[in-house]
C-alpha cells in the first residue's frame, strides 16, 4: 500500500516555518505529496542512536542511504508510513514519538509558534491553532468545544495514515503539550489525554512523561482541559508582536484547493449518510459531479473512496461498541455489513480482537473504574 505523499517549500529556511510536519501539494493537478527528507533525519538518528538497526529501520520504505544524504531530497508519505511502522516495532522505547515531539519543540520554531505566544491567555492561543491548523500540520484535522467546565481538543487523520496514525498523533500532542508549558511558563498544567490505539508500552511510562492521565483504546484521539487552564494567560503575550505574526500566518494561508474542497465535502457527506447508501455513484449525485470527476479528485488529494468509507466505518464501530448500546448484529447492518461475521472480520482485521471480546474488555474496564 503506497498513499500519496507530502512536500512543503521551505522558503528559503533550513527549518519548517510552519509545524511539526508540513505539505504543500505544488502546483501541479497531479503532483505527488512529499516529506522533505530533513524531516525524517530526526526520527531515523535518533532510533539508530536508541540501538535500532538502520538496515531494518529502512527496511520496506524504499529509502536509501544515498536519499539520507542530500539536504532538499523529498519522499513519498508511503515511504514515512512505512518508516514509522518499522519504528514502532523495533524501538524497545515506547515513548519515543514523545520525546521526538519534545525535541523538536526545543530545537525549532515556526511563525504558528511565534503567534500563538503572543496571544492573550491560553484559550486564545488554541483557538488560534485551530485557525491555522493547515500552518501546523495538514496530516491531521484539529477541532475545540468548549463549554463551562472544560474544552475538548479532538484529533481526527485528514487523509488514511494506517500504521502511522499513532506516531503522528503522539509527536503532535507531545510538541502542543511542551509549548503549552512554555506559553504558561510552567512545567505542568493539568489535562487529561485520551488515544483510539492500544498502550504501546507496559505501564506507566506515557502518564509519567505527561504527569497527566492518559488513557488508550478510547472513542476518540482527544486532550481535555479544564476552563481553569484555557484561562491562565500566555506570559509572552504582546499586542504588537501577535499583530506581526497574524499578518504573516495569512501570507502562509493558501486558497482551498478544488480537491482539498472535495475531499472535506466526501469525508462530510459519508458522516451524513446511511452507511447503507453510501457508494461512489451517491456521493457524485451529493456533490453534483460525475464519479470520475470524483475520483480523480480523491486521487489527486492521495486517498481512495475504499478508504475514506472503511476509516468512518471504524470510526462509528469504536464509539458504538464502547457504549454497550447495540448488539453486533444491529451494528453490523447498521455499518452496510452483509452480516455480523463480515463485520466481526474487519474489526478484528482494525483493533486486533473481535468485537464482542472488545466489547466485554471495555464492560470490565467500566466495571473496575
Amino acid at each position: 500500500m503506497k498513499p500519496s505523499s507530502f512536500h512543503y517549500d521551505k522558503r528559503g529556511s533550513d527549518a519548517s516555518p510552519i509545524g511539526p510536519m508540513s505539505v504543500d501539494s505544488g502546483n501541479h493537478q497531479h503532483s505527488t505529496l512529499t516529506v522533505p527528507v530533513a524531516q525524517i533525519k530526526p526520527l531515523v538518528k535518533f532510533l539508530v542512536s536508541e540501538g535500532c538497526s538502520l538496515q531494518a529501520l529502512l527496511s520496506g520504505t524504499g529509502i536509501t542511504f544515498e536519499q539520507l544524504t542530500v539536504h532538499d531530497h523529498q519522499l513519498p508519505l508511503w515511504a514515512y508510513i512505512e518508516l514509522t511502522s518499522n519504528a514502532r516495532r523495533l524501538c524497545k522505547n515506547p515513548t519515543y514519538a514523545l520525546i521526538l515531539g519534545k525535541q523538536f519543540f526545543i530545537n525549532h520554531d515556526s511563525i504558528l509558534a511565534c503567534r500563538t505566544m503572543s496571544s492573550t491567555h491560553a484559550l486564545a492561543a488554541m483557538q488560534l491553532l485551530i485557525q491555522y491548523q493547515h500552518l501546523f500540520t495538514p496530516l491531521l484535522e484539529l477541532n475545540l468545544e468548549t463549554n463551562e467546565d472544560q474544552s475538548i481538543f479532538s484529533i481526527e487523520e485528514k487523509i488514511p495514515l494506517h500504521d502511522a496514525l499513532p506516531h503522528v498523533l503522539e509527536y503532535n500532542i507531545s510538541v502542543l503539550y511542551s509549548l503549552g508549558k512554555f506559553c504558561l511558563g510552567q512545567n505542568h498544567y493539568p489535562v487529561e489525554i485520551e488515544f483510539t490505539h492500544d498502550n504501546p508500552g507496559q505501564a506507566k511510562e506515557f502518564e509519567n512523561f505527561f504527569e497527566n492521565p492518559v488513557r488508550f483504546g478510547c472513542p476518540e484521539n482527544r486532550v481535555i482541559i479544564p476552563t481553569e487552564t484555557l484561562a491562565q494567560p500566555i506570559i509572552f503575550q504582546n499586542e504588537k508582536t501577535a499583530l506581526t505574526n497574524d499578518h504573516l500566518c495569512r501570507q502562509y494561508t493558501k486558497p482551498e484547493s478544488k480537491d482539498e474542497w472535495v475531499l472535506q465535502k466526501v469525508k462530510q457527506t459519508i458522516r451524513n449518510m446511511p452507511f447503507t447508501d453510501v457508494s461512489m455513484e451517491n456521493l457524485s449525485r451529493q456533490l453534483y459531479m460525475s464519479t470520475r470527476s470524483l475520483r480523480r479528485h480523491l486521487h489527486n488529494h492521495g486517498v481512495s473512496f475504499k478508504a475514506l468509507f472503511e476509516n468512518e466505518r471504524k470510526r462509528v464501530a469504536m464509539k458504538r461498541v464502547q457504549k454497550h448500546d447495540i448488539s453486533i448484529e444491529s451494528l453490523a447492518e447498521e455499518l452496510g455489513y452483509q452480516n455480523a461475521a463480515s463485520f466481526s472480520r474487519a474489526f478484528k482485521r482494525w483493533f486486533g480482537v473481535a468485537p464482542n471480546h472488545y466489547k466485554q474488555e471495555a464492560r470490565n474496564k467500566d466495571t473496575n473504574t
